[in-house]
């Protein structure tokens, strides 16, 4: 990984990607530790991090966009995936790992996942769960931020651009 710096395009998993805003160092305890602040493209909050877990914590440079879309793409073709576990609280331990990880390719993965469960429950005539709802959400907006954030457009921007790709309609809820 690149020497993350003030200004550099970050992933932060579980709030999406933005920039590294600002650098200071703490002193708490006696003990001076240097902190990363950062500025997520889509949520308000302010989110500092000890320099030295950003590793622990998964935080990496935004991959560049035409990586990105090409990993989309497959969502296109393959827009639902068994994940071959018969026990839905397995399952949610499966988008709990997801959620923690930085890889693109899980947050596709979650998608196809979320995807073939709602396709059988509606074939079934069962409710589809909110947690499935709420994992494709995370993840469509996890994959938008970086989008917008790699290539310098907006979420708005980004979200278009994930639905000409994947033909998975973007909601309004999911990128803010």
């Amino acid at each position: 990984m690149a020497e993350l710096t003030v200004g550099s395009k970050v992933f932060y998993p579980s709030h999406g990607a933005g920039w590294i805003s600002d650098s200071r160092t703490i002193e708490f305890d006696g003990q001076k530790k240097k902190y990363f602040e950062f500025k997520l493209i889509n949520d308000s909050i302010s989110i500092s991090t000890p320099v030295d877990k950003m590793e622990e914590l998964k935080v990496r440079e935004v991959l560049p966009a035409d990586k990105i879309e090409k990993s989309i793409k497959v969502l296109k073709k393959n827009p639902g995936v068994d994940p071959e576990v018969s026990d839905f609280n397995v399952l949610l331990n499966i988008f709990k790992k997801i959620e923690e990880s930085s890889d693109i390719e899980d947050s596709i993965k979650a998608i196809q996942y979320c995807n073939f469960v709602r396709e059988k429950r509606e074939k079934e005539g069962r409710l589809i769960p909110i947690s499935i709802e709420t994992t494709t959400n995370d993840s469509i907006r996890n994959i938008v931020s970086e989008l917008a954030v790699s290539s310098d457009k907006t979420l708005e921007e980004a979200s278009k651009r994930f639905t000409k790709l994947t033909g998975i309609e973007v909601k309004e809820k999911s990128i803010s």
